[in-house]
């Protein structure tokens, strides 16, 4: 390796190692903290096989990893579950057994203790007592995508499963019972519900339900006003205004764009903006247009250009 490489080399290197330092420095060190857990109490014992894990909040924490050994930590026969999450609860199926759960909180560089309790699983006669967890799509989930795949996590001992879908105005518009926990669905434009239960053949969990919103249609085009086209102007703050009629749906928000060449490759100012928009240019020539966008992910045209002159 010659001079020149080696020192592109150690320059990288320290580049990575700066940066890396530096984002640890950042971070709040949590590792003093305590975990607290709040549910299930130590030696809980349950009649269901669906438990659902809590845990208080860490300060300075980004996510926190639950793990579940069988039967305990000291003695795993298995790992049943290590995983990351963002929230402070998480619910999984259990087979009949005893357990051992612990948490920690975590960030890009350090970790609390994790604090740990005993659980049992002594048998499944309160199936009635499981919540069918519900995985995608997420609730309140607002799109443009009408195919959704339906999908919740199993229940142990359950037969089958029983499927609604509701419309805006609380009108089944479907209902299946399945073994499966999987159902491809097209919604129509419009907002719903769906919900899942389970039953062994005797006995029914409650339902679990997420709300969707299905928005296909493009917000119309904004209607360009002022400054007008070809129009100058001796005021360096420039009052931009256009029109748009919205459509019923998802949000909708406006996106400005300020060039200063007609091929509309050099941009001075992107921005999201409602009308009137004004802003402060230099002197020279101006050329701009507005893009409509919605939550659920369709973009409108964009409206015709109009050029003005700051002198």
């Amino acid at each position: 390796m010659n001079k020149s490489s080696l020192y592109k080399f150690l320059t990288g290197v320290s580049f990575l190692i700066f940066f890396s330092c530096e984002e640890i420095l950042l971070e709040k060190d949590i590792s003093e903290e305590i975990q607290t857990l709040i549910a299930p109490a130590n030696e809980a014992q349950f009649f269901s096989t669906g438990v659902t894990f809590t845990w208080e909040s860490v300060p300075d924490a980004t996510k926190y990893q639950l793990q579940i050994a069988k039967p305990n930590f000291e003695n795993p026969m298995q790992i049943v579950l290590d995983t990351l999450v963002t929230t402070h609860r998480f619910t999984q199926q259990l087979p009949i057994g005893d357990y051992e759960w612990r948490v920690r909180a975590t960030n890009s560089a350090y970790n609390t203790n994790y604090s740990s309790r005993l659980i049992s699983i002594v048998s499944d006669a309160d199936f009635q007592s499981n919540t069918v967890v519900l995985n995608t799509p997420t609730n309140n989930l607002i799109t443009k995508t009408a195919l959704q795949n339906l999908t919740w996590q199993p229940i142990i001992g359950a037969s089958s499963y029983q499927l609604q879908v509701y419309d805006g105005n609380n009108v089944v518009i479907s209902d299946q019972t399945m073994t499966a926990t999987a159902l491809n669905y097209t919604f129509l434009e419009g907002s719903y519900f769906w919900r899942v239960r389970a039953t062994n053949g005797t006995q029914q969990t409650l339902y679990s339900s997420h709300s969707v919103l299905i928005d296909t249609k493009i917000p119309n085009t904004p209607v360009l006003s002022s400054p007008a086209t070809t129009s100058t102007t001796t005021n360096k703050e420039v009052s931009f205004q256009w029109n748009r009629t919205p459509i019923s749906g998802s949000a909708e928000k406006d996106s400005i764009y300020i060039y200063t060449d007609n091929a509309l490759t050099v941009i001075k100012l992107k921005n999201e903006a409602s009308s009137p928009f004004a802003t402060n240019l230099d002197l020279g020539i101006y050329y701009w247009f507005v893009k409509s966008f919605d939550k659920a992910g369709n973009e409108s045209n964009k409206s015709t250009v109009f050029s003005f002159t700051v002198n």
